[in-house]
């Protein structure tokens, strides 16, 4: 099949769709390699937020014409407009913070007692998405992957309406309007989700996540960021019940693991069959600069895949520290194609021995 610049793109998501349902029997690699050296660079992110989705196109095309795609990589870009986006998609609105590469919710919820949580498909950034995604198709036609927004629901989705501090307040004092509000978020991720299936042609084309991560089905990136500041018993009680259908609308789910407090919930959500890989974010301060190695065999021997990153080098380390199957290494600074079939050869044989 010869779609997303690589002529063994069917091969290539036959390898995925094993991955995801541990049938594979070696780790995954994407290797991106510039064409004669020279390379053209990535879209940054959140650069379509003004609308220039033009410009967005342009770079991608670019990007994608100086580049080469080994191993288990698919080009692969991911329409989003932040964080955020699914609670925009019910209503908030975005804007874009001083730095330039991240955007904040403006909340349009005052009392979760009288929240009406929908999905709207006449709202702006539904339609926003919608002329990104039809111009993106136009320009680019089926040269590389255009991935849905990950629609953080759950406990993030009111995060994103009504802010973290009203959210936690509300979950000791009032916890009934939050499981209510709660219903009313599955609600709307399941229309938003449908949507999103039928804009993105996921029955025709598959699906990736914002990792790179390929599925001939419907892939996702569930997460409970707020997870982090509360108990497990509330994890329990207002979490678990929102990730479990966000991952029942899915073929492949990798779940966005982030920060120390959150790890006292990995054993729980551990326990999803369906959840298949963990993308662990360490946060910012002392914990990014921690060896965080025990956690990434904890998390294997739990049954979970990995994502990891780093030059060959480093990712030759960290399988000969790791030993597993089911990692997703994403491997830079390659620079000639036949440096990368060389490597992908060398970690073929040192699975096999």
């Amino acid at each position: 099949m010869n779609m997303f610049s690589r002529r063994d793109f069917g091969a290539v998501q036959a390898r995925w769709d094993d991955f995801w349902a541990g049938r594979n029997d070696r780790p995954l690699y994407a290797v991106t390699i510039p064409k004669n050296g020279v390379g053209a660079p990535y879209p940054p992110y959140l650069m379509g937020f003004d609308g220039n989705y033009q410009a967005v196109a342009d770079m991608l095309a670019r990007w994608v014409e100086s580049c080469e795609f080994y191993g288990e990589a698919v080009p692969v870009y991911h329409l989003t407009f932040g964080a955020d986006t699914f609670a925009a998609l019910c209503g908030a609105d975005l804007v874009m913070g001083q730095s330039g590469d991240t955007s904040w919710p403006v909340h349009t919820l005052h009392s979760l007692r009288e929240a009406e949580i929908a999905f709207d498909k006449n709202g702006k950034w539904w339609n926003r998405l919608i002329e990104f995604h039809g111009m993106l198709k136009r320009a680019l036609g089926d040269s590389l992957l255009l991935a849905a927004p990950t629609l953080s629901a759950g406990l993030d989705g009111i995060v994103g309406l009504y802010g973290a501090e009203n959210l936690l307040t509300d979950m000791v004092d009032d916890p009934e309007a939050v499981l209510e509000a709660l219903g009313q978020v599955n609600a709307a991720h399941s229309e938003a989700m449908a949507a999103c299936m039928e804009l993105f042609e996921i029955q025709t084309y598959g699906s990736a996540t914002r990792h790179g991560m390929v599925s001939s089905g419907a892939a996702g990136v569930p997460q409970c960021d707020v997870s982090c500041m509360i108990s497990s018993e509330m994890f329990e009680a207002f979490a678990m019940p929102c990730i479990r259908h966000e991952i029942e609308l899915l073929d492949a789910v990798e779940y966005h693991l982030d920060g120390p407090g959150a790890i006292r919930h990995l054993e729980r959500l551990a326990e999803i069959p369906k959840l298949r890989a963990v993308q662990w974010v360490a946060g910012a301060g002392e914990a990014r600069e921690r060896d965080w190695t025990p956690l990434y065999k904890h998390i294997l021997a739990l049954g979970k895949g990995l994502i990891r990153h780093g030059s060959k080098d480093a990712v030759v380390q960290m399988q000969r520290e790791l030993r597993s199957k089911d990692i997703f290494y994403q491997v830079q600074g390659i620079r000639t194609r036949m440096e990368a079939e060389c490597f992908l050869a060398d970690m073929e044989k040192r699975w096999d021995a």
